[in-house]
């Protein structure tokens, strides 16, 4: 009888060692993975743990199947190069990660860094030029992005009102200051151009019938604003008109303004305005000049 008692309670215990982990599952929890672990450089780290790659600019995270990291090219060293850095934040006690990127406003290029959960800042290597810098979430879909505005040395504050983009100058050998925290901006720009249009010798040269195009996301209104061509010393810019939202999805706005005849510009830029009463600028175009053409050949992409 002892031994008929002993073995019962062994297959107890093996049977309720087993139904855990099946319930579990059933109920949708997570398994425990606190046994896995990945290696590098003689440290061992946990299941969901990251470092910082090689390579500087991108990030490992520890899974089932080793390290998985981003993909980031990373192309910026060499001779004339500089780099960008600065302090990371978000409207909530915890930093997620974040994609930190610098857009080159001449070549329209860009040199980004993946950072970690909790990281305070970040380096960007970046050659010589001038740059917009911002801040977006891993994998969000909305296509947010934070940038280093006029928002953020004047505090993030609800008085300040314009989130127009600072542009940063990076020289050879230098580190330039860029806080990417403008996470408070309604709206942003995403894109400008005149089409159709053929670009060619730093011209913007526009077909008959063209329109100036703006790619933006949550702006109540937009006007697009140039000055004169040829370039008059001291020249402000002028309104040429109110532009159009002719569409919307998926977050994503379209303004257009017909070009009007004849139309020439040195600089052509938008001006976008939220509910609220905060304003942000684009990029600017320049020269922007009429083609003698009856049809349009190509467009800019």
């Amino acid at each position: 009888m002892k031994r008929a008692h002993i073995l019962l309670i062994i297959l107890v215990v093996l049977a309720f060692a087993g139904y855990r982990p099946v319930m579990s599952r059933l109920r949708g929890e997570r398994p425990m993975r606190e046994a896995l672990s990945c290696d590098y450089d003689g440290r061992s780290y946990r299941f969901e743990d990251q470092r910082r790659a090689d390579d500087g600019c991108n990030v490992c995270t520890c899974g089932e199947n080793g390290w998985a990291c981003t993909k980031i090219a990373c192309d910026a060293d060499g001779a004339g190069a500089g780099s960008i850095s600065g302090a990371l934040s978000y409207p909530r006690e915890a930093i997620p990660a974040q994609r930190v990127c610098a857009i080159d406003l001449k070549e329209d290029k860009e040199y980004c860094q993946q950072t970690t959960q909790d990281a305070s800042t970040y380096v960007i290597a970046a050659p010589a030029g001038e740059y917009w810098v911002y801040a977006a979430l891993e994998d969000d879909v909305t296509g947010k992005r934070a940038y280093y505005s006029e928002f953020v040395p004047c505090g993030l504050s609800v008085e300040c009102k314009d989130h127009t983009p600072i542009r940063v100058t990076v020289e050879s050998g230098k580190t330039a200051q860029a806080d990417p925290q403008d996470w408070y901006a309604a709206g942003q720009f995403d894109r400008i151009d005149v089409s159709p249009s053929r670009y060619e010798y730093s011209t913007h040269n526009y077909y008959p019938n063209a329109a100036f195009v703006v790619k933006a996301r949550g702006l109540a209104s937009v006007e697009l604003q140039f000055t004169p061509y040829p370039p008059v010393e001291g020249a402000v810019f002028s309104t040429i008109g109110a532009a159009e939202l002719v569409s919307e999805a998926r977050g994503i706005q379209t303004w257009s303004l017909a070009v009007p005849e004849g139309f020439q510009a040195m600089r052509v830029r938008a001006k976008g305005a939220s509910e609220n009463g905060d304003f942000l600028l684009s990029r600017e175009i320049r020269i922007v000049r009429p083609i003698a053409t009856a049809s349009a050949s190509a467009t800019i992409e």
